[in-house]
């Protein structure tokens, strides 16, 4: 049992706060810049809550779709990237501009599909409720 708050939590209090406390006393840009902070605040929160998850389902995903096609000689500079997520991404980026998963489309859009709810979900998660 933790007695000690983390830093989501956190987040989520000092955003409480300011929507709460601070943001009626304020008019105009300062309400503006008000609720811009308390946005960013929750945005922050979710990512520590959620960030860790997301990246790693997204490079398992990178990796299932890196599997559907052989490695040729031109690609054998080394093992491609396990968790390396933005490595992983142009290596993916690069296999669809030379068409490799031509023959994968709907694999390939349903990994990018739910890497993008993934991400999503932290930047701006009232978009996925429609």
């Amino acid at each position: 049992m933790r007695d000690i708050s983390d830093a989501a939590d956190l987040m989520t209090t000092a955003r409480e706060a300011l929507l709460r406390d601070l943001l009626p006393a304020l008019s105009g840009e300062r309400r503006y810049a008000a609720l811009m902070i308390a946005n960013g605040m929750a945005i922050a929160a979710r990512e520590h809550r959620l960030g860790t998850d997301a990246s790693r389902n997204e490079a398992a995903r990178l990796r299932n779709l890196l599997a559907l096609f052989p490695r040729d000689a031109a690609e054998s500079s080394g093992d491609p990237p396990t968790g390396d997520v933005p490595a992983l991404r142009k290596v993916i980026c690069a296999a669809i501009r030379a068409g490799r998963f031509d023959a994968h489309e709907s694999a390939v859009g349903s990994a990018l599909a739910h890497t993008a709810a993934d991400w999503v979900a932290i930047s701006n998660p009232k978009a996925l409720r429609t």
